[in-house]
């Protein structure tokens, strides 16, 4: 857990990269900076263009420095089940997702009126499927996966949860990214179901495998 790796290596270059592309364009970007849109694609939150604009490359450096390291102050047992986890593959993904919306949002303050729900969204559904593919390799731990009270319970209820979540939420990230395509309310909303949904289906599967297997 204390070696950095190649996933830890894309997640620092592509926090660098937002830093960059904030930079090459943080003269040109307004005053307040829009950082907070609804479902129509149009800007309903704003803030100091100097704490928008590095602010959120800042973020993704946080949420990847907590999930990375966090196993570091764990106890040994945990740390040995993030051990055979993904927990740098999960960190990169979380890292660049938040790098990559920053970049949208350098994009739509150059450009308004660009459809930002549709690029997000989009965002979005890649990082489900990608999720997804991992979610069967997360063994039971304290910081990452499907943590209702039936899957801490056991580790064959977390194993299956986590098969489960893995085809839900490749499908239903998929499904949500190919809905956002078509762009305005209705498809973000469409979309937003589709995300909800795939996060959904897994809870509850858990519980009702947890009450086969003891319907007491």
């Amino acid at each position: 857990m204390r070696k950095l790796n190649v996933w830890d290596g894309v997640a620092v270059l592509g926090i660098l990269a937002a830093l960059a592309a904030t930079w090459s364009v943080y003269d040109r970007l307004p005053e307040p900076l829009p950082t907070h849109f609804g479902l129509d694609g149009k800007p309903n939150g704003w803030m100091p263009k100097a704490y928008g604009a590095w602010g959120i490359p800042g973020l993704a450096f946080v949420l990847w420095a907590f999930v990375r390291f966090l196993p570091l102050v764990l106890p040994k047992s945990e740390k040995q089940r993030l051990a055979a986890s993904s927990v740098p593959l999960v960190a990169m993904l979380t890292a660049l997702f938040v790098a990559a919306v920053h970049v949208v949002v350098l994009y739509v303050a150059l450009a308004p009126g660009a459809d930002v729900t549709k690029i997000v969204f989009l965002l979005m559904g890649l990082l489900f499927v990608a999720l997804g593919l991992i979610m069967p390799r997360l063994r039971r731990n304290p910081i990452m996966g499907v943590r209702t009270p039936w899957t801490l319970t056991s580790d064959e209820n977390w194993a299956r949860t986590h098969r489960v979540a893995g085809y839900s939420m490749v499908v239903g990230g998929g499904l949500g990214a190919l809905v956002s395509l078509a762009g305005g309310p209705v498809a973000a909303v469409a979309a937003l179901v589709c995300f909800l949904g795939s996060a959904f289906v897994p809870a509850v599967w858990s519980l009702v495998y947890a009450r086969r297997q003891d319907p007491g």
